[in-house]
This record gives structure tokens, sequence and C-alpha cells, in this order.
């Protein structure tokens, strides 16, 4: 029997490479680097839909800030949920809140500039 010497730098021989392992997709760092990101630039048109006519105190001008509230909430499930296809579903209709948002912070910057804020 011819027995296998073991070297300094391979102490035994390995008799099988290890099994591949699949890389996940997406990473879930990235998925968090990417729902942070969403949050940070929802808290800013937040701010921002002050000065487009939100906390005006009239039930149009306070929609679009309604619409960021719920966007950041929603999007706020994105960490806590363990199915990924969760996560997506919670993702994307904080996507499409948001989206609404923004088209009503237009048409409020619209409606101020003609008619103007009584």
């Amino acid at each position: 029997m011819k027995r296998m010497s073991a070297s300094p730098m391979n102490p035994e021989p390995a008799a099988n490479p290890p099994p591949a392992i699949p890389n996940p997709t997406p990473p879930a760092a990235y998925e968090m680097m990417r729902c942070k990101l969403f949050i940070g630039i929802q808290v800013f048109f937040l701010i921002v839909s002050i000065f487009t006519g939100g906390f005006n105190y009239k039930l149009w001008s306070m929609l679009d800030s309604a619409l960021l509230i719920q966007s950041l909430g929603v999007t706020g499930l994105v960490p806590v949920l363990d199915e990924a296809r969760l996560r997506r579903l919670a993702f994307r209709a904080g996507i499409v809140l948001y989206l609404c948002a923004v088209l009503d912070m237009g048409i409020n910057v619209l409606v101020s500039g003609v008619v103007g804020w009584q």
C-alpha cells in the first residue's frame, strides 16, 4: 500500500473538492442597501412636500404627504419580512405609492403656481 505524504502547505490531501456554493440573487446586503437608499429618498421628498403645498391643511394638498408616509411605512416592512416574494411585493407597493405622491406633488406645484394657495 502506498502512503500519501502530507506536505507542510497541505497537511492532509483532500479526497473530494468542496461543493460549490450558489450565489444568492440578490444578496441580502445589496437588498438592504437599496431599501435604505429608497427610504432616504422618500424622507427627502417628505421634507420637500412641505414646500409644494403639503401640510397646508387642505385635503388635496395633504394627499402627497399622506402617500409619502404610507410609502415609508410599506417600505419599512421590507427588512422584517421573511419571504423574498413578500419583500419584493412590499418594495414594489412602496414604489407605486411613492410615484403617486410625486405625481401629486407635481400637480400641487402646478395648482399653487396658477391659482395660489389662499
